[in-house]
């Protein structure tokens, strides 16, 4: 086995580790939320992730920040070993980025929606070094030939239409905000004392929507990899 099938083998392993780190911690969380709390509706339609990791608010906190710790750093840590079987020099911006959104959402597992400014200031970083991934992974994908990565191109481009929802909607009419100078962050942090939201709560989608499409995202790119 050469050097190299080794580090593809670390990514890949690391990869599917924090993974299923996410995968576990959010699962498990909705299950005993969706049990345990009195909701009218579907569970993702009425709270965020935020809320979910809310300590005093969700009996299922722990598991999901745990989850969300632990999980978002393997798989920055895959992505690292990723960018050294990889080739061309785009792949330097879009893997590093790609690192850094991982980083920013294990520091929101790490600083619930208990610690105001910390938690907010790991959102904001998420939603824009996911959008610096994206659209340096549409330029890599043109450097290293698109219809190598059909799949994760087309996970890249949801993952930047979500994100960038994420500062749209806020001035779009669509928000219960208290002012017009307030943000998607703003409404976040006050999510927990909202009462009563609307059937189909735009926050709580778009961050749900924004976190299950990275996981796709990045199990496309390690089934890239290891065909490398």
């Amino acid at each position: 086995m050469t050097n190299k099938d080794k580090i593809k083998q670390l990514a890949i392993r690391f990869g599917l580790l924090g993974c299923f780190g996410l995968f576990l911690g959010l699962a498990i969380s909705i299950v005993i939320e969706s049990v345990n709390a009195n909701i009218d509706g579907f569970l993702l339609f009425k709270k965020s992730i935020s809320e979910l990791g809310y300590y005093g608010h969700s009996q299922a906190a722990l598991l999901l920040n745990g989850g969300l710790f632990f999980g978002s750093l393997a798989i920055a840590l895959a992505n690292l070993f990723a960018l050294q079987v990889t080739k061309g020099w785009l792949k330097y911006p879009f893997w590093l980025s790609f690192s850094a959104s991982f980083l920013a959402l294990a520091a929101t597992g790490l600083f619930p929606l208990n610690v105001y400014h910390l938690h907010l200031h790991g959102l904001s970083y998420l939603f824009i070094f996911v959008c610096c991934a994206s659209i340096t992974f549409m330029a890599y994908a043109i450097q290293i030939g698109w219809r190598e990565v059909k799949l994760p191109l087309l996970l890249s481009f949801i993952c930047l239409c979500l994100n960038v929802s994420v500062f749209i909607l806020p001035y779009a009419g669509l928000t219960s905000a208290p002012s017009v100078t307030a943000n998607y962050m703003d409404i976040i942090a006050s999510s927990a004392t909202l009462s009563p939201k609307p059937n189909l709560w735009w926050q709580a989608l778009t961050q749900w929507g924004s976190d299950i499409i990275l996981v796709l995202w990045v199990l496309s790119l390690l089934s890239w990899v290891r065909k490398l």
